[in-house]
């Protein structure tokens, strides 16, 4: 069947956007620290560790153990960072997430909120699907929210 936007229905982007209590700084440094996210939400992320590069230097490649769906998954991504717009552009490599898709980049941004305590954390999934049978990945959206949901609660209770 042809489709007539070529592959439009195979590229897409996913936002999620949240407000969290916590400070905006603590929570982008602890993913750009990555080390201490398994600890803090053990229910999502299962294991971290730097596999080329240091994993604090922009373009380091990382690979993370998480669950979705009660399901262990691993994905390797290149890591990039600025440190003053608070944005880790996080590029899978490898991995689970890459048997349905050819491109999968989640970015994070962290901002402090304008008049109050807390911050905008906002969570922008860009993909391209190997196929139209591949299913858009709305369910990390889901995660997202979830890894949101446990790093402010973590990072409050430190507070």
């Amino acid at each position: 069947m042809d489709h007539p936007h070529g592959i439009s229905g195979l590229v897409g982007k996913l936002i999620a956007e949240s407000e969290v209590n916590c400070n905006a700084d603590k929570f982008y440094k602890i993913f750009k620290h990555h080390k201490e996210v398994p600890k803090a939400i053990p229910h999502i992320y299962t294991s971290v560790k730097a596999v080329e590069g240091h994993g604090l230097t922009s373009g380091c490649i990382k690979e993370w153990g998480y669950v979705r769906d009660g399901k262990n998954l691993v994905v390797r991504e290149k890591t990039t960072f600025d440190d003053e717009t608070r944005t880790i552009l996080h590029s899978a490599v490898g991995g689970d997430m890459m048997n349905d898709n050819k491109k999968f980049d989640l970015t994070l941004v962290v901002n402090p909120r304008d008049t109050e305590h807390g911050s905008i954390v906002k969570w922008t999934i860009e993909y391209e699907k190997k196929n139209e049978d591949s299913p858009v990945p709305i369910h990390y959206l889901a995660l997202c929210n979830q890894i949101t949901e446990g790093l402010n609660s973590h990072l409050c209770a430190s507070e």
